[in-house]
C-alpha cells in the first residue's frame, strides 16, 4: 500500500504542497510578527520620546525657576547666567515635546500634553515677566511670585498626568511585546518541531522509495534475467526454424532443379515419340487412335507448361535479384514490343502514362507487366478491341494505411485497366491463387498461374494488388508499392520466365 502510494505522483504532490503551505503560513506569521514588534517598538519609542521631552520640560523649567527664584531674593544678576542658558534651549525642548505629542497613541494623551504645554509657556513668561520687572526696578515682586506658584503647582499636576498616562501606556506596550516574544518563542518552537516532523518524513518517504526502487528493481532485474532465458529460448527456437526454412528452401530448390530436368525429361521423350507416332504411323491409326494420340500430346504440353510455371512461381522469392533504380516506363515499352504481335492481331490500343522510377527488381518488374498486359490482351471481348490503360498516381494515406514501415517510404499507386470480359468482384481474390481459372482451357490457353506470380512479386516489392471488376465492363488491376523500397525476400541469381496466365 505504502509502495503504491509513493509512485502516485498525486501523493507527492499532495506532500510538497503540505510542505508549501507550512513553510508559507511560517512565513507570513514571521513577517506579521516583524511587522507587530517594528510598530510597537516604534510606539515605545514614542512612549520613551514623549516622557524623556517631558521630563527635560520639567527640569528646564525647574531651572528657569530656580534662577528666577535666587535672582529675586538676592539681586545677583550672576544668578540669571545658567537662566538665560535654559531660556535659549527650552524653545528647543517644547518643540520636541509637541513633535512627540504628534505619535501619541491618543487623542486624550494628545491633548493632555498640549494642555502642559500652553501651561509652561504661561509659566516660563511670567518668570519672564518677573525677571524683567526686577531688572527695570519695579516693585511688583510679590504679586508676580505668587502668579508663579500658581502656575507651576497646575504645571506640575498636568506634567505628572502626562508622565503616569504614557508610562502606563508604555507598559501595555512592553507587556504586548512581552506576549508576542513569547508566542513567537512558542511559534518558533512549533513550526521548528513542524520542520523536523516534515523532515523526517520526507526522508522516511524517501528511505522507503529508494527502498521500493531498490525492490522494483531487483524485481526488474530478475524479470529481465527470466526475459533474457525466455529471448534465448525463443531465439534457439527461431534458429531452430531458420535452420528447417533453410533445408525447406534447399529442397525447394532440389525440387526446382528436378522439375527442370528429372520431371521435364520423360515428358519431353513422350512428346517426342507421339509426334514419331503422328509422323510416322498416322496412316496406321484410326480416327480414334489418332484422337487419342492427340490427346496423349496435348496433355504433355500442358503437363509441361504446369511445371515451368510452378517452377517459376517458385523462384520468385528463392531466385529473385537485387533492387535497383528502375524506370517503368522503359519496362512498359520493352513488354509493349515483345507483345507487338498480339497487340497487332487484336487491334489493341494502349493509353500509357508517364511512369515513376522505382528500387525493385528489373527482371520481376518486366514479368509483372507482361503478366498483366498479356491478360488484358487474352480476356478479350470478342467484337471489341482491347484498349488498356496504365496509370501512375500516389496514393492517399487511407489506402497505405496499415502497410509495413508505411511511414519510412514514399508510395506510388500504378493501375492496370481494359475493356476486356471482367469477372465477377466475388472471386477478386480468387484469380490471384496458384493454378485458379475462372475460364474454360478450351475457351483460354493458360495455367492459372499468371496472377499468383504478379501477387508474389509485389508483396516481395513490400506492396499489395488488388482487382475490381464487373463482367462485360473489363478489369481494373491496382499496386501500391514503395518508389524507394528494400528488399523484403531471399536474394538469389535468376529471373522469372514464365509467360502470360
Amino acid at each position: 500500500m505504502l509502495s503504491r502510494l509513493l509512485s502516485s505522483v498525486y501523493s507527492w504532490i499532495a506532500m510538497v504542497t503540505i510542505v508549501i503551505i507550512v513553510i508559507t503560513a511560517n512565513s507570513f506569521y514571521v513577517v506579521n510578527t516583524l511587522n507587530t514588534q517594528s510598530t510597537l517598538e516604534a510606539k515605545l519609542f514614542t512612549t520613551n520620546r514623549i516622557i524623556n521631552a517631558a521630563n527635560d520640560l520639567h527640569a528646564s523649567i525647574l531651572r528657569v525657576e530656580s534662577a528666577q527664584r535666587g535672582y529675586m531674593l538676592t539681586g545677583e544678576k550672576a544668578l540669571l547666567e545658567g537662566y538665560t542658558d535654559t531660556l535659549n534651549q527650552i524653545n528647543e525642548t517644547i518643540d520636541e515635546v509637541e513633535i512627540a505629542a504628534q505619535n501619541s497613541d491618543t487623542e486624550q494623551q494628545s491633548v493632555l500634553i498640549n494642555e502642559m504645554l500652553l501651561i509652561a509657556r504661561a509659566h516660563l513668561n511670567h518668570l519672564i515677566e518677573s525677571v524683567e520687572t526686577q531688572l527695570e526696578g519695579t516693585p511688583a515682586e510679590a504679586n508676580t511670585i505668587a502668579d508663579t506658584i500658581a502656575l507651576y503647582s497646575e504645571f506640575e499636576a498636568v506634567f505628572d498626568d502626562v508622565k503616569n498616562a504614557e508610562r502606563e501606556i508604555q507598559g501595555r506596550h512592553l507587556a504586548a511585546l512581552m506576549a508576542l516574544r513569547d508566542n513567537s518563542i512558542k511559534t518558533l518552537l512549533v513550526s521548528s518541531g513542524s520542520a523536523i516532523f516534515l523532515i523526517i518524513v520526507i526522508f522516511v518517504l524517501l528511505k522507503t522509495n529508494e527502498r521500493s526502487s531498490y525492490e522494483n528493481q531487483q524485481k526488474l532485474s530478475r524479470l529481465n534475467i527470466e526475459l533474457e532465458k525466455k529471448i534465448a529460448e525463443r531465439t534457439q527456437e527461431l534458429q531452430l526454424y531458420s535452420e528447417e526454412l533453410v533445408r525447406s528452401n534447399r529442397e525447394l530448390e532440389d525440387f526446382a532443379f528436378v522439375a527442370s530436368h528429372d520431371l521435364q525429361e520423360p515428358l519431353r521423350k513422350i512428346r517426342a515419340f507421339g509426334d514419331r507416332l503422328r509422323s510416322g504411323y498416322q496412316e496406321a491409326l484410326d480416327e480414334r487412335g489418332q484422337d487419342f494420340l492427340q490427346r496423349m500430346l496435348n496433355a504433355s504440353a500442358r503437363m509441361s507448361m504446369l511445371i515451368t510455371d510452378l517452377l517459376a512461381f517458385s523462384r520468385v522469392s528463392t531466385r529473385g535479384k537485387d533492387f535497383e533504380r528502375v524506370a517503368l516506363s522503359e519496362v512498359v515499352d520493352s513488354v509493349v514490343d515483345d507483345l507487338e504481335v498480339a497487340i497487332e492481331e487484336s487491334g489493341a490500343t494502349l493509353d500509357i502514362s508517364k511512369l515513376p522510377v522505382v528500387n525493385a527488381d528489373k527482371s520481376q518488374m518486366d514479368q509483372l507487366f507482361l503478366n498483366l498486359l498479356s491478360n488484358a490482351l487474352k480476356f478479350r471481348q470478342a467484337d471489341t478491341a482491347p484498349h488498356i490503360v496504365v496509370n501512375a498516381s500516389e496514393p492517399s494515406s487511407e489506402e497505405i494505411e496499415g502497410f509495413l514501415l508505411s511511414d519510412d517510404y514514399q508510395w506510388v499507386k500504378l493501375t492496370i485497366s481494359d475493356n476486356g470480359i471482367g469477372f465477377d468482384q466475388s472471386f477478386a481474390d480468387k484469380v490471384f491463387a496458384p493454378f485458379q481459372r475462372l475460364h474454360g482451357r478450351s475457351e483460354y490457353q493458360g495455367t492459372g498461374i499468371g496472377l499468383a506470380v504478379c501477387r508474389r512479386i509485389v508483396e516481395r516489392h513490400n506492396g499489395q494488388i488488388q482487382a475490381r471488376s464487373t463482367p462485360g465492363e473489363g478489369a481494373t488491376f491496382t499496386i501500391i508499392m514503395p518508389s524507394n523500397g528494400e528488399l523484403f525476400s531471399n536474394q538469389g541469381q535468376e529471373g522469372i520466365t514464365t509467360n502470360g496466365n
